[in-house]
């Protein structure tokens, strides 16, 4: 028998008094039992992406921290010539160097030279495509980076680049070594521009590139541009014939004889209630009208395998706790695989999901569910409790629980 401290202490002091009451003894207060549940959820229907028949291509799902789940991808996986989407990869190690501060910041001037001139009447040799320039020209970075992204000017590429490191050496240095630093192993820089088929990539590598690009918000205000004026070159006009449909809001076209017609687009699309960003690129199709065509076509199906799946609702159960004689408390945890016995009580109270929960979901993709209850004896309602976690794909939700009646 168990006697409380105060009467321990007293019987020591005044000994044994003949007739007097035995002292209470202390009930602890029993444990509750934690009967975790965790809900399967099916998988939709499988979806079917569609690739270009010639060439590559390849769909994904950016974040705000510019990684990006890839969907999927078709054609040819290794890296290969992309052409001018090699300046979208420019554009961001500039900017990674000399980052503008927002859509509206102009950044710093540039002051065009002998050398940059030099620069355009060479690559004017060869029949590719260059913007006017002359010497003493200031342009702002924010505005040398439109017309590399708008028309596709290749002087103005590679001017930015030589500006932002000194020489197109240095900037090859840097750029390698940004790629090391993001992960892109599989993507190769033998200029600015694109026009060195040295320049190359795989679907995989671009897909990441565009969530990158569209996590900068200067970059991606510009890419959007339908078109722009600017003060030396007048209107100049966005080759993407694609900005505005079906939430497309950038990125690069680009084509070479080596290379083919390329394009790496963005789209934000709404899936349910939520907004998804998709990036997607195509490589080595036969034809510019062909590169749009099975941009198109990649995008559609894309959103088509999407879908809004309410993972929690707010007050659902994900378990309960139950008052029990004996035992002892212990954390209880489910999952959608296997689920945890528990005991059933009339004195319970249930582990409820505290807001609304939902994911996007593409086609089967398997959602997986695992409760952890904590251990107690008691507890106030809206007491933490919990948590129910779900994983999808590679991604994973968590929701907190709560008690949703006062428990002992």
């Amino acid at each position: 028998m168990l006697l409380a401290a105060g009467a321990i202490l007293a019987a020591g002091l005044s000994g044994c008094v003949a007739g007097a009451p035995e002292p209470a003894a202390t009930t602890a207060a029993p444990p509750a039992v934690a009967t975790p549940t965790a809900p399967s959820i099916d998988p939709g229907p499988a979806a079917a992406l569609e690739f270009p028949a010639v060439g590559a291509g390849a769909v994904g799902i950016a974040s705000a921290d510019g990684s990006v789940e890839v969907l999927g991808q078709g054609g040819e996986t290794g890296t290969v010539p992309i052409a001018s989407i090699t300046k979208v990869i420019t554009s961001l190690v500039v900017l990674d160097a000399h980052p503008l501060a927002g859509p509206g910041d102009p950044g710093p001037t540039i002051t065009l030279g002998a050398a940059d001139l030099e620069r355009t009447e060479a690559i004017e040799a060869t029949g590719q495509f260059v913007e006017p320039m002359f010497e003493g020209q200031q342009v702002t970075l924010h505005d040398a980076l439109a017309i590399t992204l708008l028309t596709s000017a290749n002087n103005y590429a590679e001017t930015a680049a030589s500006w932002a490191f000194g020489s197109t050496d240095a900037y090859l240095e840097a750029a390698r070594a940004w790629l090391a630093e993001q992960g892109l192993t599989g993507t190769t820089l033998a200029d600015a521009s694109g026009l060195d088929p040295g320049s190359a990539s795989t679907t995989a590598d671009l897909l990441r590139v565009g969530a990158l690009a569209h996590a900068d918000p200067a970059l991606a205000a510009i890419a959007g541009l339908a078109s722009y004026d600017q003060p030396d070159l007048g209107t100049i006009v966005n080759q993407n014939v694609l900005l505005g449909e079906g939430g497309v809001d950038g990125l690069k076209t680009g084509s070479t004889t080596y290379a083919g017609a390329t394009l790496l687009t963005s789209a934000v699309v709404t899936v349910g209630s939520s907004p998804v960003t998709l990036i997607a690129v195509v490589l080595g199709t036969e034809s510019i009208d062909a590169r749009f065509a099975t941009t198109r076509a990649l995008l559609a199906s894309a959103q088509a395998g999407l879908r809004e799946v309410r993972l929690a609702t707010a007050g659902q159960s994900f378990g309960s706790y139950g008052l029990a004689a004996t035992g002892t408390a212990s954390p209880g945890t489910a999952s959608s695989d296997t689920a945890s016995p528990g005991a059933d009580s009339p004195e319970s109270a249930d582990a409820v999901a505290t807001a609304d929960l939902s994911a996007v979901v593409f086609g089967d993709t398997p959602i997986t569910t695992e409760v952890r209850l904590e251990p107690r004896t008691t507890g106030a309602a809206g007491d933490p409790t919990g948590t129910a976690a779900f994983t999808v794909g590679t991604a994973r939700y968590e929701v907190p629980l709560a008690l949703a009646t006062p428990l002992g």
